[in-house]
């Protein structure tokens, strides 16, 4: 049976082996390879049935790019032969350094090969490795089994084991390399003399006798499937990557400690290829490799996971400062903008100005009644739940009315009812300012700013913002953006995160940049509901609002990003223990635009990868995205990947309020659909949302999910005024009945609102 790898434990071993916080990736493919540029190190999928064997390559791979220099390694990379030394003999050399700067890993390696020779993966199994082996495969099975192996090395063969254990840099490997090649070939000849040397063990394991021309299959083997290495260099150096910013890698840094000179990376590979004399080993037309290294290769593919592919993605760093729109300046633009009206259009703006004053006022006055019984409920609740948890406990004082129990019970003493400390609340709320919000908007508004009075009135911390697309031009370099870019990022939109209401604001402040709120989903709704010329020459021209403040795109995503830093410091601030998160939506977020790749000529934005499965890193977590479907080009996988993170990053309750215009279509088939197998669910969300105008689903991301019907949306309180003495009995019940059941439903939603917060 095999098991799955933990993934995000290994990463972390690869990061600590590599002593800096690397990237490390794990995707479908053969070698590991090591970006110099942007320090990610790719491993492959491995299953296999123990750890040691992943550990064991996570630390060869780790060591390979912390000390194999890879301009290096590309030069000598054309020489088959020698390629096939180096990779034995480096391999030697860099083990022999990861173990001593690691010794935990020594364990590892141990069984690591115990696990692979049971499995043959050297293909020795029914050989002599005194006979059947050459010096080269001799030495990288010693060394391999950490010299455990019963070897009899001869006393030549001893010469060379010992220059083997003495090589410290990767220019001694490709020296010794040669050396070892020249002699082993120098010995061939003088057993191609033998009269039994179509019979030698050796003929047979190397093909030598097939081995005369340059187009051998062991040749043609080697090249393809050779070390990791291989792979590693051409994989890394395609974009020409190991220039001249190798120098701040720690590859780099470990080579000039290896023994290579510091101009080594400054030097073209051909010139580096040259000073090492790759390619000038002497040759007969017998072409020799490492045949235990070939069949480890081979049989490595019996460890690849090929069924799973990943691609990773960041989330940004985002700048506050660039973003987020103070509520002061908020108040300041809507000001200076009324002034610039005034100077237009003085009678209707003015007009306007007094007609809204007093429209405010009446409706602050008709949602008081609303706003208290929100406190009332909340009180309640909040009580409810605390009694739930309360404990009684003795007082140690007597009891008089048990005193006659005690030659029977030891329980004579007053108890008393020990409640828990309730906790310090906070709620951040997040409101929808897109185009498709625009009919719906003052209903929402409506809501919200009930909501906002509730919590001042219960005297807890909270903060609102709307999100929108940032209006200006969107040709911006990577500087201007409003994220500090780096490589991998997902590449979002331009946006601002405005704050219209927050507990720090003044009764004046929070009055006037709610009244500019309520103006400006009016003139929304008037706008695209036919109403712009309703009543207008009694109440004026609506002022609108400054540009940047209009209806744009969705870039819910983007302001997640955002929050996400803004809770931490809310939390910190305000010692919020109970934080209710909630937004307030008509649709999903934008998808992302593209991931951002940095390049020799620095950053670009590249185009999102389109099969495997998405892995969203936030910091020093990864998170993979539920299901593969449409995953690229989904802002929802993203939307719940980022509010995961964020609840478990802050222990955050989050609540959404999606806004349905209409159960037709789209809305129809998602989620009341009368078919599948959740169709008792869904059969059963339709009739509480045909009753209450509201339901809740289950939303990745969310704790609490509601549907809400904006067209019954609006807050309704007991209006009898219509209710004249000459009625008759049946008009006036008619009447009440119908204000009271509109009361009822608009407050459905509030109660469930209300309860997830207390």
């Amino acid at each position: 049976m095999t098991t799955q790898i933990n993934i995000n434990t290994k990463s972390q071993l690869a990061k600590l082996i590599a002593t800096e916080n690397l990237t490390v990736q794990h995707n479908n493919v053969q070698t590991a390879s090591f970006d110099t540029l942007n320090r990610i190190l790719t491993l492959p999928i491995f299953k296999v049935q123990t750890g040691d064997i992943y550990d064991m390559l996570i630390a060869h791979e780790c060591s390979h790019a912390l000390f194999t220099p890879t301009k290096s390694w590309q030069a000598i990379c054309h020489d088959d032969e020698l390629r096939a030394y180096v990779n034995v003999i480096e391999d030697c050399r860099i083990d022999k350094k990861i173990q001593k700067k690691y010794p935990g890993v020594v364990k590892n390696y141990l069984q690591g090969f115990d696990d692979m020779m049971s499995k043959n993966f050297f293909g020795l199994e029914g050989k002599d490795y005194n006979k059947d082996l050459m010096l080269i495969d001799k030495i990288n099975m010693y060394y391999k089994s950490s010299k455990r192996l019963d070897i009899n090395f001869s006393n030549s063969d001893k010469i060379w084991v010992k220059k083997v254990d003495e090589v410290k840099s990767f220019k001694d490997v490709v020296e010794l390399s040669k050396k070892m090649l020249d002699w082993q070939k120098k010995q061939l000849k003088k057993l191609k003399k033998l009269p039994d040397f179509d019979t030698h063990p050796l003929v047979e394991n190397y093909n030598l006798d097939k081995n005369k021309d340059s187009d051998n299959n062991v040749n043609t083997k080697d090249s393809d499937s050779s070390d990791n290495n291989s792979d590693k260099s051409n994989e890394t150096n395609n974009n020409d990557k190991d220039s001249d910013k190798d120098g701040n890698s720690k590859s780099t840094s470990d080579d000039v400690k290896d023994g290579d000179t510091k101009s080594d990376k400054e030097k073209p590979t051909e010139q580096i290829a040259n000073d090492l004399g790759a390619g000038s080993g002497a040759s007969d037309g017998m072409k020799l490799t490492s045949v235990t290294n070939i069949s480890l290769d081979s049989n490595k593919e019996r460890l690849y996971d090929n069924t799973k592919t990943f691609n990773y993605v960041s989330i940004p760093d985002v700048k506050l400062k660039d973003t987020v729109v103070s509520y002061k300046t908020f108040i300041k633009d809507m000001r200076l903008h009324i002034v610039e009206r005034m100077n237009d259009h003085k009678d209707e703006t003015k007009k306007y100005v007094t007609h809204l004053k007093n429209e405010y006022k009446k409706f602050k006055s008709d949602n008081k009644k609303t706003v208290m019984y929100l406190v009332k409920e909340f009180e309640m609740k909040k009580a409810a739940t605390a009694y739930k948890k309360a404990t009684n406990d003795k007082t140690g004082v007597i009891d008089p009315l048990k005193l006659k129990n005690y030659k029977f019970s030891d329980d004579i003493f007053k108890r008393l009812t020990i409640l828990p400390d309730s906790k310090n609340h906070g709620m951040i709320m997040l409101l929808d300012w897109s185009g498709s919000m625009s009919d719906v908007l003052s209903k929402t508004v409506d809501q919200l700013i009930n909501l906002i009075y509730f919590c001042q009135k219960i005297n807890i911390p909270y903060e609102v913002y709307f999100f929108n697309s940032k209006r200006e031009s969107t040709n911006y370099t990577f500087d201007d953006q409003c994220f500090n870019y780096k490589h991998n990022d997902f590449y979002f939109d331009p946006f601002i995160l405005v704050n219209v209401a927050s507990h720090r604001m003044k009764k004046t402040e929070l009055d006037e940049s709610l009244m500019y709120l309520y103006s400006m989903a009016g003139y929304f709704t008037e706008r695209y509901t036919r109403q712009w010329y309703e009543n207008r020459y009694d109440t004026g021209s609506n002022y609108g609002m400054p540009d940047q403040y209009w209806l744009g795109n969705t870039p819910l995503n983007e302001a997640l990003v955002a929050c996400d830093k803004l809770i931490k410091i809310f939390k910190q601030k305000y010692n919020i223990e109970k934080l209710s998160f909630i937004t307030l939506t008509d649709g999903a977020s934008n998808y992302a635009r593209g991931k951002v790749e940095n390049t020799d000529n620095g950053l670009k934005r590249g185009d999102m990868p389109y099969e495997g499965t998405l892995v969203v890193k936030d910091g020093k977590k990864s998170y993979t995205c539920k299901g593969v479907e449409d995953v690229y080009y989904s802002g929802e996988k993203i939307t719940s990947t980022i509010l995961d993170s964020i609840k478990k990053k802050h222990n955050v309750k989050t609540i959404g309020f999606y806004l349905i215009k209409r159960t037709r279509g789209y809305e129809n088939e998602r989620f009341f659909r009368s078919y599948g197998k959740d169709r008792d669910d869904s059969l059963k969300r339709k009739k509480d949302f045909t009753k209450d105008k509201v339901c809740t689903v289950d939303k990745p991301g969310y704790d609490e999910y509601f549907l809400v019907n904006v067209k019954n949306m609006a807050v309704q309180n007991t209006d009898l005024d219509t209710i004249k003495t000459d009625m008759k009995a049946g008009r006036i019940k008619q009447l009440f009945s119908k204000s009271m059941k509109g009361r009822i439903t608009s407050r459905v939603l509030l109660n469930k609102f209300i309860q997830n917060v207390a």
